[in-house]
């Protein structure tokens, strides 16, 4: 079972269309989006409408729950909740888009892995209310908190988005857990970038395959995805590279985007990224 997995799309309607155009290209069984189809750039209606128009199964993530109103963001926040609450805006005439995004599930399960925005140790149980504390980031505090429960857990490989950071963790048959970071060329002309990795079957997986739109944390504005085949045993990471320059033009050129202080890093980056 070959599993092509992308997510945080944030809206990027362009970022989204490299990576479709990047699954095209790439022999797969299964294609899934990791959730916040929406979220932080203005063209979430867009980028929602093309996820659901090509039946591309996808999970909830934070970012689609908090524009649905399904909870509240933190207080200091700001930024995200300026982006939310624009976003809440664009989609307040299209119910069926409201309905869709309410539709979507936490948590997937496949034969040797299971796919979840953040974590699937951090979602409420029977009968608890879903907030924003139930989407964390995965430092090393809360990856240390939650080698207990990743260790007796059925699933081999845990696919998840969500940290903007692509990272593939290993956790060995001793409780060791070992950090692969995702290279990247620290070029704007890069082509896709293919990171493999074979598995040892003895060890257990954690796939965090990093952001489409962004923002991008690792300060590298390409497209990221990740491919899983269960039965070769190799997770594969690419980097695709995309028009991150016109992006930024628009958000500079966005009356209301342009004054929040994540995009205007973002744009930053792109710029910056654009000069190399």
């Amino acid at each position: 079972m070959r599993i092509y997995s992308f997510g945080d799309i944030h809206g990027n309607d362009k970022a989204l269309e490299a990576v479709l155009k990047h699954v095209d290209s790439v022999k797969t069984d299964e294609v899934i989006c990791l959730g916040d189809i929406v979220g932080w750039l203005p063209w979430g209606r867009k980028t929602l409408e093309t996820i659901m128009d090509m039946g591309i199964p996808s999970i909830a993530g934070n970012h689609d729950l908090m524009v649905i109103g399904a909870f509240q963001d933190q207080k200091e926040q700001t930024d995200r909740m300026q982006a939310t609450a624009y976003t809440a805006g664009t989609l307040a005439d299209f119910p069926h888009l409201l309905e869709y995004l309410s539709s979507l599930p936490l948590i997937m399960e496949k034969v040797s892995s299971v796919i979840v925005h953040f974590s699937p140790f951090d979602l409420p149980g029977e009968g608890e209310p879903l907030s924003i504390d139930n989407f964390a980031y995965l430092g090393e505090e809360k990856l240390k908190e939650s080698i207990p429960k990743w260790k007796d857990f059925s699933a081999r490989v845990i696919i998840s988005g969500h940290d903007h950071l692509p990272a593939l963790y290993e956790l060995a048959k001793d409780g060791q857990v070992k950090k692969y970071p995702i290279r990247a060329r620290s070029s704007s002309s890069a082509g896709v970038i293919e990171e493999r990795f074979e598995l040892d079957g003895s060890s257990k997986y954690w796939v965090k395959a990093g952001a489409v739109g962004g923002p991008y944390r690792d300060g590298v504005p390409m497209v990221n995805s990740v491919l899983y085949d269960s039965e070769e045993e190799v997770i594969t990471f690419f980097r695709i590279p995309y028009d991150v320059w016109n992006v930024a033009e628009e958000l500079r050129l966005n009356r209301f985007f342009r004054n929040i202080e994540t995009i205007q890093r973002y744009i930053r980056t792109a710029y910056a990224w654009n000069r190399t």
